[in-house]
């Protein structure tokens, strides 16, 4: 299957890209809307549990993006249980904590339509990421890879600095804030990227907000859902076969 790769290299990757994403033939991302809280994978709108949501205090991580592919913006939208990635040109990734696992909900804005994914699938496939790689656009993980090299002022608080190399010997420069779990800057490759520069990727946090929950998330009320497992079973419909065959796999059934 074609994961997005938003960092351009398998080993120092972005967390969505470590569990997978969807196709690129997808629509232009959708913009958030009221009482997007209640409207994701079968939750209710309604009751103590939905307004509490909503009161909850929510994270929002705006990101420019320069990398081969050019230049663009990525938006991070996190809660203590809903993890929201917006990139331009691709399809929103939604991922959910349930009792069971992680659900993820694709949601594609010029189909009106999402494709969801039970925690039970993810397994099936072998696909389970783990929270804390969802919760940020760079793997945490990476830092014990790096050497620390001092601090810098960020956003009203402190980023830890860190230099080293990949794997296939590629120099990477990070900028980490610890409270929140977020790179405020992150490089692959020597000196600045630019956009269209082949093998080079940048990644710098442009604005950082906390927000109430109510109209953060992207709303999905008025999108057609259709179980990822179900996808196997709906040759006849457009979207369906175009999803799997940009996929590349057949995991569906």
């Amino acid at each position: 299957m074609r994961g997005r790769v938003f960092l351009g290299t398998a080993t120092w990757c972005v967390a969505v890209s470590l569990a997978f994403a969807g196709p690129s033939w997808a629509g232009d991302t959708v913009r958030p809307e009221a009482g997007a809280i209640a409207g994701l994978a079968g939750d209710r709108g309604d009751g103590p549990a939905a307004a509490n949501a909503a009161s909850a205090p929510v994270l929002v991580a705006e990101y420019q993006v320069r990398d081969a592919r050019g230049e663009r913006r990525l938006v991070l939208v996190r809660s203590a249980d809903r993890i929201e990635y917006r990139m331009q040109g691709e399809p929103v990734e939604v991922w959910r904590k349930t009792p069971d696992g992680i659900a993820r909900l694709e949601l594609f804005a010029n189909e009106q339509r999402s494709v969801s994914w039970s925690p039970g699938d993810l397994r099936t496939i072998g696909e389970m990421p783990r929270w804390e790689q969802l919760a940020s656009p760079i793997n945490p993980e990476l830092r014990a890879r790096l050497q620390r090299h001092g601090e810098v002022k960020a956003f009203g608080g402190v980023a830890l600095r860190y230099r080293g190399e990949s794997a296939e010997g590629q120099a990477i420069a990070l900028e980490w804030i610890e409270a929140d779990g977020l790179p405020t800057y992150y490089r692959a490759g020597k000196g600045k990227a630019s956009a269209g520069e082949a093998g080079a990727y940048e990644l710098r946090l442009l604005k950082l907000d906390r927000v109430g929950g109510d109209g953060a998330f992207t709303a999905t009320s008025d999108y057609r859902e259709t179980d990822y497992a179900d996808l196997g079973d709906m040759e006849l419909d457009p979207f369906a076969a175009n999803y799997l065959k940009h996929r590349g796999d057949a995991h569906a059934h």
